[in-house]
């Protein structure tokens, strides 16, 4: 990769400075960033970079569109436009400027780094091309091209060596031939005849320098070649037509630059198309599958195949397929095939490079020949997948079509083959994270439920054991005091009344490590009471609604609701400044939906939730526990507001398609 100067122009300060963060990651060098368009285009002027980077929305000055329209007007500078949406009226006036690569937001370093290149290797083909063309016009003039000079009556009076060659036609045997015999033209979409020399001559006042056309030149074997054809009247000072001189050029090359650039841009395009598809998506089925599909598609295969290694049986095993309609015995019978380390290094290059088998056919060497006989496959592309210099298996595309497997094919395969590697080590991490999430879950989960059983035991210790201890001190001191002077029963009140203050501190201690009615009575019960004794305690009145719920919640459902309302309304207390605060519970689709709202003091949730020891941070953390999650939105001097959302089933709930189908409020 040759490093590419680039200009960005985003009037986005950190959108620029993660953009320019990804480029220098990726080996590009940023020269430089813009935010509106005059500075956009004195620095495209001073800087001459290579690549310029555009958003389409500026809103300092002109849009990014017109922006490139007029950068586009100083110099030819490649432009790739992005935007965190593709709407259509912005993707066709950006299109009306010759764009290089249109990029959807978020940014996706393997779809800037393909954009980039794919951009790079256009302008330098469309560079070649341009000055192909300034190259061959000035050859035109000065008779490098093919040159054919007839009279008044066709007949041919010069022929140069470069059209000697083209035509076939020799000097000697030219001149004096008309020109519809030298060159036999037909229109390349009629298939008619076209004779050149009647039909200018007979326009003759009317032809203009550097008239022309193209037209297909059959040979005298019959070849057919796409030429352009240019005519330069010739005429004397007294304006009298003399004859023509027609110079003309074999396209074919042109042609196929033109069409290697559009394959190779439609190609790259698909490619980051398939980077997109397997990067979003984790399981290693429904990935390998999509690569079998696209193969498919994209090199017009009629059956890709993904086997990869099994370590325990030895062998590579068949992972995922897909079989076109020409192969109709393969929509009817499953196959499963899988074949050895052996068999693959038979014919596997030293250097792991993709390779075919042509006409399998006629090889009777090959695994599996009868099956592929069978399903019709003539010819075969194998792309090893490796990881660290081991091939952990192979992408397999068949076709059965005569034609055999083109450089470009190969190349395209080449490329899905890494995209497969980077697809699985992708999988593979998630899976590690995913594991390793679960088990931090679960651990999280034994904690918090060894936390509730161990304050369930300590407040049945203080209400059974300590509770009944103090209930019987205070009969014994009631037993004392009874025999005791006056004098001296002063003494045994005072006692007692300590007593009476610890038994309730005692009783207030164990009701808030756990009441026991959550476990005996349920969780609406236990808000109830709650909420009348923290009306009590506070002075604040909480509304609260709640539905009839026709049967209990599990167990872990309800501890985690009521420990997030407890906190809630604790955090409100503390904080909110408020005399009331709304107290909501409601069943839908299996899932229980908790709010707490209050309208006061808010508070800004960015900076709170970054407290390791934040209570918000704790309710969430429950929430998740439980496999449903929490919302906090709060707005300075608006008010707060907390949203829970807890599955009632074993399900854990999906937090986006919870959102939509059922916004709180």
């Amino acid at each position: 990769m040759t490093s590419v100067r680039i200009l960005i122009v985003d009037n986005d300060k950190i959108a620029t400075r993660d953009l320019q963060a990804r480029l220098s990651k990726l080996g590009y060098e940023v020269i430089g960033t813009a935010a509106t368009t005059e500075e956009a285009i004195n620095k495209s002027e001073k800087l001459k970079p290579g690549l310029i980077l555009m958003n389409t929305r500026l809103r300092v000055g002109s849009d990014g569109v017109k922006t490139g329209k007029l950068i586009h007007s100083y110099n030819d500078t490649p432009i790739i436009y992005f935007s965190s949406h593709a709407g259509q009226d912005t993707v066709r006036r950006a299109s009306s400027t010759g764009p290089f690569g249109y990029i959807i937001k978020p940014f996706e370093d393997s779809q800037l780094f393909v954009t980039i290149e794919v951009a790079q290797i256009r302008y330098k083909l469309e560079s070649q091309l341009r000055e192909s063309e300034q190259w061959l016009n000035g050859v035109l003039m000065s008779i490098g091209d093919g040159v054919i000079a007839v009279d008044k009556t066709a007949s041919i009076r010069f022929i140069n060596s470069k059209a000697e060659k083209i035509t076939g036609w020799g000097k000697a045997e030219a001149i004096g031939k008309k020109l519809f015999e030298v060159l036999n033209l037909r229109d390349e979409l009629s298939g008619e005849i076209l004779d050149l020399s009647s039909d200018l001559l007979q326009e003759q006042g009317k032809i203009e320098s550097d008239s022309g056309l193209e037209a297909l030149w059959i040979s005298k074997v019959g070849n057919s070649i796409p030429l352009e054809i240019n005519f330069n009247p010739v005429i004397d000072q007294r304006n009298n037509f003399h004859g023509l001189v027609l110079a003309f050029r074999d396209i074919t090359a042109r042609r196929q630059i033109m069409q290697q650039i559009k394959q190779q841009a439609s190609r790259a395009q698909a490619l980051v198309q398939v980077a997109k598809q397997l990067n979003s998506r984790f399981d290693l089925k429904t990935v390998l599958h999509t690569v079998c599909e696209v193969t498919n598609q994209l090199i017009e295969a009629s059956a890709s195949m993904i086997f990869l290694y099994d370590s325990k049986s030895g062998k590579y095993k068949d992972m995922a397929r897909k079989f076109e309609d020409n192969i109709p015995l393969a929509q009817r019978k499953t196959l499963k095939v899988s074949f050895s380390r052996t068999e693959l290094e038979a014919y596997l290059p030293e250097d792991n490079s993709v390779f075919t088998i042509s006409n399998v056919e006629l090889r009777k060497d090959i695994p599996f020949r009868n099956i592929l006989s069978l399903l019709g496959i003539r010819h075969l592309a194998v792309a090893p997948l490796v990881r660290n210099n081991v091939v952990i298996g192979t992408l397999i595309c068949g076709t059965v079509e005569m034609q055999e497997f083109s450089l470009e094919n190969l190349e395209l395969i080449t490329g899905l083959a890494e995209h497969i590697m980077m697809a699985i080590s992708n999988t593979s991490l998630f899976e590690q994270v995913r594991l390793g999430r679960e088990r931090q879950r679960l651990l999280s989960k034994s904690v918090v439920e060894i936390q509730e059983a161990e304050r369930r035991r300590i407040a049945r210790e203080l209400h059974d054991h300590l509770g009944q201890t103090l209930t019987g001190i205070q009969f014994m001191l009631e037993s004392i005091k009874n025999q005791m002077d006056e004098p001296q029963k002063s003494n045994i009140i005072d006692v007692q009344n300590s007593v009476t203050d610890i038994i309730g501190q005692v009783r207030e201690m164990s009701l808030n490590l756990r009441p026991s009615m959550l476990d005996d009575l349920g969780l609406n019960q236990t808000l109830k009471w709650h909420l009348d004794r923290y009306t009590n305690q506070t002075g604040i009145h909480v509304n609260y609604n709640s539905a009839k719920f026709p049967k209990r919640f599990p167990s872990e459902i309800e501890t985690t609701a009521y420990r997030i309302i407890q906190e809630a309304l604790t955090n409100v207390a503390r904080h909110s400044q408020v005399l009331e605060v709304f107290v909501g519970l409601v069943v839908i689709d299996k899932t229980l939906w908790i709010e707490i709202l209050d309208k006061g003091k808010g508070f800004d949730t960015s900076a709170v939730l970054k407290k390791p020891t934040s209570g918000l941070s704790g309710m969430s953390e429950r929430a998740d526990l439980a496999g449903g999650y929490l919302s906090i939105n709060s707005y300075i001097n608006q008010g707060t507001q907390i949203v829970a959302a807890l599955p009632l089933t074993n399900q854990p709930l999906e937090r986006r398609k919870n959102d939509r189908n059922h916004p709180p409020g």
